[in-house]
């Protein structure tokens, strides 16, 4: 059963207010579903670890529509305001904030804590802040970046060069995501595959070729091909064509899935013995994935999975994208507009969006002043 987000959060709740009283105006879910409205609201006081920004960019991430409608928790915070691929300026900053001052260009993605107590926590002291057992998502029951304004820790914003675009917001969570996994895992000359080239997939063709890799798209229809190839992409596989699926059994190395339906065992059928699988996509969570252990088995496969990587991991994918001049596609709406990329997001309506949604605040920012 959904939650309340203000008694989630108690006094460190946003509070709804007038417009005219606003630190913000976020686009809120007020309940389960789909339709967004806007909320304006003051952030609670600002801690003295704290900053606080004007979001001028904020990528809509498939993630947000499973949360929105509860396809994968049925116990969310409400009003959900999503949003975990964050660009702005910094606006204020807490008194112990040194890593970043106003008007900074910063970037934030899915992560907005963990317990950083480098004493007692491994995972933190080894750079693996992602794995803390106090690790917290940037949004339910915190407002997220589908807002004009922004408040998080410290710590966990990136600082970026004034070159960086905003509409590159995606590389937070969608870039996160496959960076990792293939930066860790591959080296120049290995095969290998993306399944599901979309928000994910297509920056996960970029890297990979960008690594050296002889990179295969796999897709369930030919309609992305064109893109696959531009993006990176040495081969095509469609999934349901039985003569190319035949010819790719057991000819790659390693496969990153980024997609939120897909059959495991089908994926497993394309890899050599002792290739390894990486699963990055979270499907519903009715979806039947088709797990069967015996391909696995007798052919020394790795299974293997990954969150979104940590600050560390991020610092390193911006460096690689800056030396690479690496973007997601993306196709922009206006804030005023949420409700239209959701609509797209969702149900395709009127068409999927163009690898990647990003709402940018300005031409809204011409309409609204802030409080203070």
């Amino acid at each position: 059963m959904a939650r309340n987000t203000f008694e989630t959060l108690g006094d460190r709740a946003p509070q709804p207010c007038a417009l005219g009283d606003a630190h913000g105006v976020a686009m809120a879910f007020m309940n389960p579903g789909l339709t967004v409205s806007p909320l304006p609201f003051r952030h609670p006081t600002l801690l003295d670890n704290e900053v606080r920004i004007n979001v001028t960019h904020a990528g809509c991430c498939h993630s947000d529509i499973f949360m929105a409608t509860q396809a994968w928790f049925p116990n969310g915070n409400f009003p959900l305001v999503p949003g975990h691929e964050i660009v702005g300026i910094v606006d204020k900053v807490g008194e112990k904030v040194t890593k970043v001052q106003p008007g900074d260009k910063v970037g934030f993605g899915v992560w907005r804590d963990a317990c950083e107590n480098f004493e007692t926590c491994m995972q933190c002291r080894t750079g693996h802040e992602n794995f803390c057992s106090k690790r917290a998502t940037t949004y339910d029951p915190h407002f997220g970046g589908y807002a004009t304004s922004f408040q998080a820790k410290g710590s966990f914003f990136y600082k970026l060069d004034e070159s960086f675009p905003g509409q590159a917001a995606p590389l937070f969570c969608a870039g996160m995501t496959v960076f990792p996994p293939l930066h860790r895992d591959v080296v120049a000359g290995m095969k290998v595959g993306v399944v599901g080239i979309g928000g994910l997939g297509h920056l996960a063709l970029k890297f990979a070729n960008c690594m050296g890799a002889e990179v295969t798209a796999i897709s369930t229809s030919n309609n992305k091909q064109a893109d696959a190839t531009e993006f990176g992409a040495h081969h095509f596989v469609n999934l349901r064509d039985e003569t190319q699926m035949k010819n790719a059994i057991g000819s790659l190395d390693y496969i990153i899935n980024t997609a939120t339906s897909y059959d495991i065992a089908q994926c497993c059928s394309l890899l050599k013995p002792m290739g390894t699988l990486n699963l990055c996509g979270f499907p519903d969570a009715k979806e039947n994935v088709n797990f069967s252990l015996l391909p696995i088995l007798l052919n020394q496969l790795r299974v293997q999975a990954n969150p979104v990587g940590s600050r560390l991991e991020g610092e390193e994918m911006l460096e690689f994208v800056k030396i690479h001049n690496i973007y997601p596609r993306t196709e922009t709406y206006a804030f005023a507009d949420t409700q239209a990329a959701v609509n797209s997001l969702a149900d395709g309506n009127p068409h999927y969006p163009n690898y990647r949604a990003v709402l940018e605040m300005r031409s809204f920012m011409e309409t609204f002043t802030p409080a203070n």
